[in-house]
């Protein structure tokens, strides 16, 4: 495997890691402006069908290309593919439809120009919120493949759906994609007999993305309740995921998609490995109509909990076969909800939960007696966060609900060493009857953890570090490991089977 470190993917692509113990990044590292300081930032990923609201792009060729071809030129419908990566979704790749009669061959890396904007000034107009991750740029073409359909995919380090803003959330951007054929290729029709040696033709791109496992889900509107995703698995177990600060609605938007978009902590419970692992198990994703640090304030945990019991009701879910995760502002939502609903949930996986930003940013940070009501409700619960943590501190989150909830118990410590070079270290306590169990990963000198990312999509992994708060892509990918080699998302399926 080769090797490479990449400190900052793209700079305005990663925008800024969160003070504020939320938000998801994609492809982010930290920066020193105040205004990027209080979230997880992103030049992420991915646009729903219905938020690629852009104007049609098209390319023409010029008239002296016509005449090789004829008076016009051939039009083709190029469709964009997303992909939710460890940052966020992206435009991975694009595909154009020659038909089924005509198979196109000598695509290369420079016979196409994609050129590509993403931008929130429709949303932003008329307020005061600026974006950090609007782009104008060339996309970096990484492979091609030849035939019916002509795919042509991107470096994923770039080409982001969502646009980071100063309002602390990620936003859904509008997409526009110009394709422009610089070279001429081969067509032949399907038995190979070649109509034009030198064929050029003109592009349009509707600007939606078609992402498979975006797809699984269903966007569910509650009336002044929480909206949220739901993946309908047709069993009788529940996964609720409760998203990072950056992924909650911006100036009652209603977009309902950031929560899926900005990282995988919707979409990876719903892939065929969590699902055999769970032996199949809906998913229900809330979007905070804010955020999460207004849970009590604005009744949030009694409507979180209505709606996943109404949920369990019309999908045949047994309600002692929920368990529940949360990445920071989420994984104070989720302790919340155990303080307020302690026969919710069967077991839980809490990533670097936002306890110590909590009431600066509207909340309230749980006391030791709500913390004691965590262990006192019997949820089992396995803790994640980064050795030091830049947005949320360690000791003051994780390892503090870790020490109330193992008080006069007996802590064994296991280090584990990665398979994979790329990947931060971590070491994992836990009691002897494996109820409660922290891992912590080991952060870099420069307060960051590892990765193993293919951003350049040609299957070699690459070291990628992102901010020491992201700890929950670990657990999303699960990785975080018991003594016994019981792996996180394992553990997790056992309360429920």
């Amino acid at each position: 495997m080769r090797k490479k470190i990449i400190a900052q993917l793209l700079a305005f692509v990663m925008a800024a890691a969160l003070l504020s113990g939320c938000s998801n990044g994609a492809q982010q590292t930290e920066t020193t402006t105040e205004k990027q300081e209080e979230a997880v930032t992103t030049e992420e990923a991915a646009t729903l069908e219905d938020a690629g609201t852009s104007e049609e792009a098209v390319t023409t060729k010029d008239s002296s290309e016509a005449e090789s071809t004829g008076d016009t030129a051939d039009s083709y419908v190029c469709q964009l593919i997303g992909t939710v990566t460890d940052g966020g979704q992206v435009v991975s790749a694009l595909t154009i439809d020659f038909g089924e009669a005509k198979k196109v061959t000598g695509v290369d890396l420079d016979t196409f120009t994609v050129h590509a904007t993403a931008s929130t000034a429709a949303f932003r107009e008329g307020t005061e919120l600026e974006s950090y991750g609007d782009y104008d740029i060339d996309r970096t073409i990484v492979k091609t493949e030849d035939g019916q359909k002509v795919t042509l995919y991107f470096n994923m380090g770039e080409g982001a759906t969502l646009a980071y803003t100063s309002g602390s959330r990620n936003y859904p951007a509008d997409l526009t994609y110009t394709i422009t054929q610089n070279k001429p290729v081969t067509l032949t029709a399907a038995d190979g007999t070649v109509l034009d040696e030198a064929y050029m033709a003109a592009f349009t791109c509707d600007n939606t993305v078609q992402d498979p496992e975006t797809a699984k889900f269903t966007a569910v509107t509650v009336e002044d309740g929480i909206n949220y995703q739901f993946y309908d698995a047709g069993s009788d177990k529940l996964v609720v995921w409760f998203h990072g600060n950056g992924e909650g609605d911006l100036m009652q938007s209603g977009n309902n998609v950031a929560q899926m978009l900005a990282n995988r902590g919707t979409v990876a419970w719903a892939t065929d490995e969590f699902q055999t692992i769970l032996g199949g198990a809906s998913v229900m994703a809330f979007q905070a109509p804010d955020t999460w640090y207004y849970a009590q304030k604005d009744g949030l945990l009694d409507k979180a909990a209505e709606e996943i019991l109404a949920a369990a009701e019309e999908h045949g879910i047994s309600p002692d076969k929920i368990i529940a995760s949360g990445c920071s502002a989420g994984g104070y939502m989720t302790t919340r909800m155990i303080i307020a609903h302690p026969d919710l949930f069967q077991a839980a996986i809490i990533n670097c939960p936002a306890y110590n930003v909590a009431t600066d940013r509207g909340g309230e940070t749980p006391t030791d007696e709500e913390l004691t009501a965590v262990k006192e409700s019997g949820v089992p619960i396995w803790l994640v966060q980064g050795r030091t943590d830049s947005v949320v501190t360690t000791e003051e989150c994780s390892q503090r609900l870790f020490n109330i909830l193992t008080e006069g118990a007996e802590i064994s410590e296991t280090a584990v060493s990665q398979e994979l070079e790329q990947y931060s270290d971590f070491t994992t306590y836990e009691t002897a009857d494996g109820k409660y169990k922290l891992s912590l990963y080991d952060t870099t000198e420069e307060d960051k953890l590892r990765f193993a990312e293919d951003y350049d999509q040609n299957g070699e992994w690459e070291e990628v570090q992102y901010s020491s708060h992201f700890s929950w892509i670990y657990s999303l990918l699960n990785n975080p490991q018991a003594a016994d080699g019981t792996k996180v998302v394992d553990w997790a399926a056992g309360f429920v089977k």
